[in-house]
């Protein structure tokens, strides 16, 4: 990637399938989606709003196919995710569709992630002070649940083709700070 990641492009996606429905429903899952993109990547509390008191989130070829249970474990996941400085995500979304039980997608996955982590992580040859591009295709299927008339998220099943995934070191005139990207964010 020759460039700094644009968070933008899985905003502007989902707000156009979220435009594109009539069903009230389907139109407040995809803004929960996009809102969840949105305080996922800008490390803001907002995002537990936005999910059910005792969620499920279940990964599959990546992340050890881990199983996560329960807001604790959920805040503790997006806790270790914003204080390793791997927030910052585009997202091209191929295809999404909503269903009365929740959005299924595919997409591309493109990730900043500090040089530092990934030699924690057993990555090798790998410069500690760079950052690195992680791409990945993948799909994911957030399931939703009304409560008090609110589309709320009940879960992450994610797949992430982690065998077809590779990583990039940034040019460092490429690499996006936390508060670049809450300045270039659009609004609704």
């Amino acid at each position: 990637m020759n460039r700094k990641l644009d968070l933008n492009i899985g905003w502007l996606k989902y707000t156009e399938y979220m435009n594109s429905f009539t069903n009230p429903d389907y139109k407040s899952m995809l803004n929960n989606m996009r809102h969840h993109l949105k305080y996922e990547c800008l490390q803001d509390k907002e995002i537990f709003n936005t999910i059910v008191p005792n969620p499920e989130y279940k990964f599959y070829g990546s992340f050890d196919n881990a199983s996560l249970k329960g807001m604790d474990e959920i805040k503790d996941f997006y806790y270790t995710l914003w204080d390793s400085e791997s927030s910052l995500v585009e997202l091209h979304i191929n295809h999404c569709s909503p269903g009365d039980w929740g959005v299924a997608c595919d997409g591309e996955w493109y990730q900043q992630i500090p040089g530092k982590l990934l030699i924690e992580q057993g990555n090798d040859n790998i410069d500690k002070d760079s950052f690195y591009i992680s791409h990945a295709n993948l799909s994911w299927f957030f399931p939703f649940e009304k409560v008090n008339g609110k589309m709320l998220l009940v879960g992450e099943i994610c797949y992430i083709d982690e065998i077809g995934s590779s990583l990039t070191k940034l040019d460092p005139n490429h690499v996006l700070t936390l508060s670049e990207a809450k300045n270039n964010w659009l609004s609704d």
